[in-house]
């Protein structure tokens, strides 16, 4: 069966989650409320970390285009060791992201990634920005996304209907750069499945947190996990659910921000990565992985 993308679901696809632009209201208010304090500049250098997202947004008029890739197992029962060059012959994923700043503090973005064939529409929204003089001690972004998977599967309990293909994932960033060598963040999640299988839960809870810890003016090492809250996972630990744990080395060279890293986590997209990790580090499941992010002007001025 092959799926009709409906413009409807389209739409649902990409706006999903924020019933409108949200007018900015909000983000004036608290401008007005704290004029004259300076904002805190580059909590983290891109709006990833490795798996999670960061308080930072495209600005306004930029096209942020970037190209992620999960190689296979390096080692453990799943990895061919030298036979694939410790996982360098295998790809786990493949995304390809495009994000645009409709404001400095919005961002829209639509990606596509290799496992399910996902297509993701991405939502990105910052409310609260620090200051310097810490009247604003934390930054506060909050993330929509939308993702449907186009593969065909061939499942009885499956009817391939368009909207079990559907999946939601709700987040809240919650980022303080403490000095300038440091910056933390924690993101409450929310994801929604359509469709899971017999016995699992179609809503789960999950805590992230990631880091960044700067070395030079240009590079940093960072990371990030997330634990997912799940009766059934626990149930079923080592089968369904790995935390996904992500170490990796961030370097900024012009308008390109090049991550190089290590993850258990198959999935670049979190609605893989939260629900489907099962690859354990201490068992040689950990990928080698990489993510080039490139930003282009498209008409802001100088």
């Amino acid at each position: 069966m092959q799926l009709k993308f409906t413009p409807l679901l389209l739409i649902v696809l990409l706006f999903t989650g924020f019933s409108s632009y949200a007018q900015d209201d909000l983000l004036n208010m608290i401008t007005d409320s704290t004029s004259g304090d300076s904002p805190v500049l580059a909590t983290f250098k891109s709006s990833r970390i490795i798996n999670a997202h960061t308080v930072e947004t495209v600005r306004k008029k930029d096209l942020d285009f970037r190209v992620g890739h999960r190689f296979g197992n390096i080692g453990g029962a799943s990895g061919g060791g030298v036979h694939s060059l410790y996982g360098l012959d295998e790809s786990a994923d493949i995304n390809i992201a495009f994000e645009y700043g409709l404001s400095d503090n919005f961002t829209i973005g639509i990606s596509r990634s290799k496992v399910d064939e996902a297509i993701q529409g991405l939502l990105k929204y910052r409310i609260l920005r620090q200051t310097e003089n810490d009247r604003v001690p934390i930054s506060v972004a909050l993330v929509s996304s939308s993702v449907i998977t186009p593969k065909v599967v061939f499942d009885k309990t499956f009817t391939n209907n368009d909207l079990h293909r559907l999946s939601y994932v709700y987040q809240a960033v919650i980022a303080r750069k403490f000095n300038e060598g440091f910056s933390f963040e924690v993101i409450p999640t929310v994801i929604h499945r359509n469709w899971v299988p017999f016995g699992d839960e179609n809503t789960n809870f999950a805590l992230g947190a990631g880091t960044r810890i700067k070395l030079t003016k240009r590079t940093a090492i960072i990371a990030d996990a997330f634990y997912t809250f799940s009766d059934f996972r626990k149930k079923n630990k080592g089968i369904y659910l790995m935390p996904p744990v992500s170490l990796g080395w961030e370097a900024e060279t012009g308008g390109h921000v090049f991550t190089i890293m290590f993850s258990n986590a198959r999935g670049l997209l979190e609605n893989d990565y939260l629900v489907n990790t099962t690859d354990s580090w201490g068992k040689g499941g950990f990928k080698l992985s990489f993510i080039i992010s490139r930003t282009f002007s498209t008409g802001r001025k100088k």
